[in-house]
């Protein structure tokens, strides 16, 4: 694989972002020519563009079945535009992408070929991405994923409500467009495809109240139209033993074929 280090000038941000992206390379496999199918991969909310590379395998998961994998960093910003900060969905869902595929034109730019995970806030970012944006992506891999509209909030001045106030303000969240099960409904009435949806929470999981509540409206969807699957382990929690194991369930999720032949090492 080739591990290349992005700095890029987003117009949507009005600053240099950090991008990471594994590629496969000739040989590890070789691959051909062709386009490569894509996993736009999110990390939480303490991390950074390194942290699946540092925390995870997920480099040799993706040498295996030869995908290609971009890891951008999002700050602290729940991958949305925040109410008093970034754009920083505009530039995950729109703009960033339009730029690697010119970057990196092997890059496969069809639905199809396109997937995105992530987890803890990355995982909420990935839902929120994936239904705002259903005819960009085949699946979505959410690990440790509730909903931020879930979450209780009360303006008291408080860190917490602050943070909550700068991404989302101050005003009610259900029936927008930060609100998933609002999102998972109007992604549903446009009548064209919707992404598959596996999620997944460990049983001990902090926060494995709010993944009950993602999970409820899912399955309440009349003839499960988004393919949706969940996974709850028990002994798991919100940490990188359990995202490592889930991101490898999610490419046996997708079907994908590991690539014959693969050549690892040296």
């Amino acid at each position: 694989m080739a591990l290349i280090e992005t700095h890029m000038f987003s117009e949507a941000l009005g600053m240099e972002m950090e991008v990471n992206v594994l590629l496969p390379q000739e040989k590890q496999p070789y691959t051909g020519d062709g386009k490569l199918k894509v996993l736009w991969l999110l990390h939480g909310g303490s991390g950074d563009a390194t942290a699946w590379l540092r925390m995870s395998s997920i480099e040799r998961y993706a040498l295996e079945y030869g995908i290609a994998v971009v890891i951008p960093g999002m700050m602290q910003s729940c991958c949305v535009d925040m109410v008093h900060g970034g754009a920083f969905f505009t530039y995950l869902a729109d703009e960033l992408p339009q730029v690697l595929r010119h970057l990196f034109p092997r890059l496969s730019p069809d639905r199809a070929d396109n997937y995105i995970a992530g987890f803890s806030n990355g995982g909420y970012g990935c839902l929120r991405t994936g239904l705002a944006r259903p005819e960009r992506y085949a699946a979505i891999g959410a690990f440790s994923a509730g909903d931020k509209t879930d979450v209780p909030f009360q303006n008291d001045g408080s860190p917490k409500a602050k943070e909550r106030i700068m991404l989302f303000g101050d005003g009610p969240m259900r029936g927008t467009d930060h609100d998933l099960q609002h999102l998972g409904r109007e992604a549903l009435k446009t009548g064209g495809p919707v992404p598959a949806v596996y999620h997944a929470c460990g049983g001990e999981d902090p926060w494995l109240d709010l993944n009950h509540i993602v999970k409820g409206f899912f399955e309440s969807l009349e003839g499960n139209p988004y393919s949706y699957s969940y996974h709850e382990p028990e002994g798991y929690g919100h940490t990188w033993a359990f995202w490592d194991m889930e991101i490898q369930r999610f490419f046996e999720y997708l079907k994908l074929e590991p690539m014959a032949g693969r050549y690892i090492g040296i």
